[in-house]
């Protein structure tokens, strides 16, 4: 059984008994500070000014700390709020060894961006042209040189794809070099290919595994030219096919080129190829 303390109720340390003895200390202190006593030849009315002025004094210090209570008490409820809805946004995880690690919740993307496409593939990645195939006759019906088919047929191009929700960007470097963005199903985009210029539409292929340009000549020739880009379920292979379709109704070879993951991108890809294995 605990001891019984000797000391009486509410005399503890803090407690309302030593709170009441400081605060006579302190005015008594006070007192003999500011109210001038009898001994200094001092007369009734001249101790009651003094007591009023005290008085005074201690009420302005008492509004000045009230006032300062209020807004520390403030400030820092306001910091407790902002802090409890920040962490009760993170997520924390725990390893098995006991550590963990608070994981702070991605920035919110533009409308445009952050919409998804259901079941749509995403066709981020970077890409080397690895085949050609009738990519020659394509060319020449075009009326490309030879010498420019040639060059063209031999090079090999790498194509970046950025894909965010709704919005493609595409980067070609080689011997043509390009860098569009678009917004599927948005509004036309205008393309120049050397002296050609297009106006270029997107859409999602039905399959939904790729996307169709429509890029309609609009100067240095005519008709169109339909460019489908499609990729392979384990995302290391795109297959690029291209036709041309003429005013008059004819129409080119259709020219199949296969891209194949880009060194740089081969951990994106095997990423990709988990995704298409999970059922």
């Amino acid at each position: 059984m605990k001891p019984r303390s000797s000391r009486p109720a509410g005399a503890g340390v803090g407690g309302s008994g030593d709170g009441t003895l400081i605060g006579v200390f302190l005015f008594t202190i006070l007192m003999s500070f500011f109210v001038p006593s009898a001994e200094h030849g001092a007369s009734v009315s001249d101790v009651i000014r003094a007591i009023h002025v005290l008085f005074e004094r201690i009420y302005v210090v008492g509004v000045l700390a009230y006032l300062s209570v209020l807004f520390y008490n403030h400030h820092w409820q306001s910091s407790g709020i902002k802090a409890k809805e920040t962490h009760e946004r993170d997520e924390v995880r725990v390893a098995d060894d006991g550590s963990y690690v608070v994981v702070s919740p991605p920035e919110s993307l533009d409308a445009d961006e952050e919409e998804e496409d259901g079941d749509i593939v995403n066709l981020s990645g970077t890409f080397k042209l690895a085949k050609n195939v009738d990519f020659d006759k394509f060319l020449e019906a075009q009326g490309i040189g030879w010498a420019l088919r040639s060059a063209a047929n031999k090079a090999r191009p790498v194509h970046k794809i950025t894909h965010r929700g709704r919005t493609l960007r595409i980067q070609i470097t080689g011997i043509i070099t390009g860098d569009t963005t678009y917004k599927i199903g948005g509004p036309p985009v205008t393309c120049q290919i050397r002296d050609r210029v297009f106006s270029d539409t997107v859409q999602y292929l039905d399959s939904g595994d790729g996307i169709r340009v429509h890029k309609k000549c609009v100067s240095g020739g005519d008709g169109k030219i339909l460019v489908t880009r499609q990729l392979s379920r384990c995302g290391s292979e795109l297959t690029m096919r291209s036709k041309c379709v003429f005013e008059d109704g004819r129409e080119s070879a259709e020219a199949v080129q296969t891209f194949d993951e880009y060194p740089d991108a081969k951990i994106l890809n095997k990423k990709k190829c988990l995704y298409y294995l999970i059922p």
